[in-house]
């Protein structure tokens, strides 16, 4: 009986596209583990198995790369927040903005705001990651302020100004990002309850 040959099938070349999200991808990871330091094209080429070439042919600028990866890793933390608070009280704003809050002082948000502590710190140097910063905090200010509105009308939450209450609860959200740094040497709780009666209170919640 003759050997059967078996051929491998020859490997799909990746489009433009997918391989630019796939250093992206690999490039939030690192950010989100290790910080914004870690993202240079030497250690994403090596997650992703690749030479630094490939990575620096899609991003000159490995400054627009931290920018990308720091993008990706907050869009996507927002999306999973807003998806989560929703999934908590489906027929409820009122309990999906508490639920919310409830994720804001969460302690497994501290990778995150660690990233975003390093955002901000970097943003100084770096102005495609400053854009970016301010994009993200202005994308946060839109969905709050918008599911306050939604409040409004369903719940009749007494809100003023939902921008406004956004941007102050998002504020108190960013204050806290510190205890992520901290967190084994300072004892926050009294802050975390401080926050949840003031962003309640802006909210027009009653907790």
């Amino acid at each position: 009986m003759a050997d059967v040959v078996t051929r491998e099938k020859p490997r799909r070349r990746k489009s433009p596209v997918e391989r630019r999200d796939e250093i992206v991808e690999a490039a939030s990871r690192l950010a989100i583990g290790d910080g914004l330091g870690a993202v240079t094209a030497k250690r994403v080429a090596q997650d992703l198995g690749v030479v630094p070439g490939l990575v620096t042919h899609y991003f000159s600028s490995i400054d627009d790369l931290v920018a990308a990866a720091f993008v990706l890793a907050a869009a996507r933390e927002r999306d999973e927040l807003y998806a989560s608070a929703r999934a908590a009280a489906p027929t409820s704003v009122a309990g999906q903005l508490g639920a919310l809050l409830d994720s804001y002082v969460d302690p497994g948000r501290d990778t995150i705001s660690l990233l975003w502590l390093d955002a901000w710190q970097d943003s100084r140097r770096r102005p495609a990651l400053a854009d970016a910063v301010e994009g993200q905090m202005l994308l946060d200010y839109d969905a709050l302020a918008e599911l306050i509105e939604e409040g409004i009308v369903s719940d009749g939450l007494l809100v003023p100004d939902p921008r406004e209450a956004a941007v102050s609860v998002m504020a108190l959200v960013d204050g806290l990002s510190i205890r992520a740094a901290v967190r084994d040497r300072i004892d926050y709780a009294p802050v975390v309850e401080v926050f949840t009666e003031t962003a309640s209170r802006l909210l027009g919640l009653a907790r």
